[in-house]
């Protein structure tokens, strides 16, 4: 995907609000596995918080080395070099005090896999009930209306609880059937439906 970020901006100085709407496009076009192309051509002025409001959603959910890959950045000028360098330092520091919580209960493990599994649990509610329902255990309607209205910081606040946002739906018949004969995942689960 090609995005003129001129375009989503009505004013010469991009502001923070800005940055969020151009990580949410961001982020549809990761998640439907397209890399981006952002052109800064005719802009002059940013703030320097629009960075942060653009890459530390970005950072915190598909990590540094896979926007290394599938973000490019296009007709920067040496201003806007120096406000995107000032963003991730600022995103490498925050990515750094991560694992300083508050609720030192919290491990990181458990925060990784929570992150990932609400982000997950987000877009299947919002794009497919029925697949999420059968691949993430999500059925109720009001469980897949509350994940869609999560943001990135609701779902790092869930994540810090030091708990498991989910737990397994199989049982050790499942695991006993996966690990001694060589089935197909699906026809388990077909043999197992009746206990999920």
């Amino acid at each position: 995907m090609y995005i003129v970020v001129s375009s989503i901006a009505d004013r010469q100085t991009l502001q923070p609000c800005h940055g969020s709407n151009l990580a949410r496009l961001a982020r549809e076009c990761f998640v439907n596995h397209q890399p981006l192309t952002i052109d800064f051509t005719d802009v002059d002025s940013l703030a320097e918080e629009f960075f942060q409001a653009f890459i530390k959603p970005l950072v915190t959910e598909f990590g540094s080395e896979f926007l290394n890959q599938q973000l490019q950045l296009t007709n920067v000028s040496s201003s806007i070099k120096a406000c995107i360098q000032w963003s991730f330092k600022n995103t490498d520091d925050y990515s750094e005090q991560r694992t300083l919580f508050t609720n030192k209960a919290c491990d990181v493990d458990f925060y990784e896999l929570n992150v990932a599994w609400l982000i997950k649990a987000r877009e299947l509610a919002k794009e497919n009930s029925l697949l999420a329902e059968l691949t993430m255990g999500i059925g109720e309607d009001d469980m897949r209306l509350a994940l869609t209205q999560l943001s990135i910081e609701d779902i790092r606040h869930i994540a810090q609880s030091g708990w498991l946002c989910f737990s397994p739906r199989f049982t050790t018949h499942f695991i006993h059937s996966m690990t001694t004969q060589r089935h197909d995942v699906v026809d388990v689960l077909l043999g197992l439906s009746g206990s999920l």
